[in-house]
């Protein structure tokens, strides 16, 4: 067929009638490629994306596909490699998932019994303050804001609690 040099506009209107044509016989031909290969359930929906991204492919190489010979012969070459290419990539997502199954360890369960005793010392209110601070990790401004208090009223506080849990801990012990 020679070197494609037509226009963008009659190229727009090539693709525009392949488009048309082809669309559904490609969606059609991917997803008999991805049921063959693959048995995930969402066939229809990766094929429509897999289509969708080989149009793009094509417009951006619209000069080679328009060049060649047979410009759908083209794109149905190019669907199978597109596909390939996905269930690589979903191999390799799948070996890396595996893997960190594999390693993933379940996190020992948190030794809640100093937390129950705090909270008997302090009210409920005054020891979520202090968790949020020194286990969430909230800052002085987020904890304002949450609070409404101003930084100084909420260091006030803050000392104040701590004074209190303290003295409440050498009357426990002693």
């Amino acid at each position: 067929m020679g070197i494609w040099t037509g226009t963008d506009q009659e190229a727009e209107e090539i693709f525009r009638k392949i488009y048309i044509n082809e669309y559904e016989k490609l969606v059609r031909c991917a997803v008999s490629y991805l049921k063959a290969r693959d048995d995930k359930p969402d066939a229809l929906n990766r094929a429509e994306d897999v289509v969708q991204e080989l149009f793009a492919l094509a417009w951006e190489r619209r000069k080679t596909v328009l060049s060649s010979e047979k410009p759908v012969g083209w794109l149905y070459k190019a669907l199978q490699y597109k596909i390939k290419d996905l269930l690589k990539e979903d191999n390799r997502w799948t070996k890396v998932l595996l893997r960190n199954d594999q390693l993933y360890v379940e996190p020992a369960e948190p030794d809640r019994s100093e937390e129950l005793e705090l909270k008997n010392l302090v009210s409920k209110e005054d020891f979520d303050l202090l968790y949020s601070l020194y286990v969430a990790g909230y800052s002085y401004r987020e904890l304002c804001e949450k609070t409404g208090l101003t930084k100084s009223a909420l260091g006030v506080r803050v000392h104040r609690i701590k004074r209190k849990l303290k003295e409440k801990l050498v009357e426990k012990i002693f």
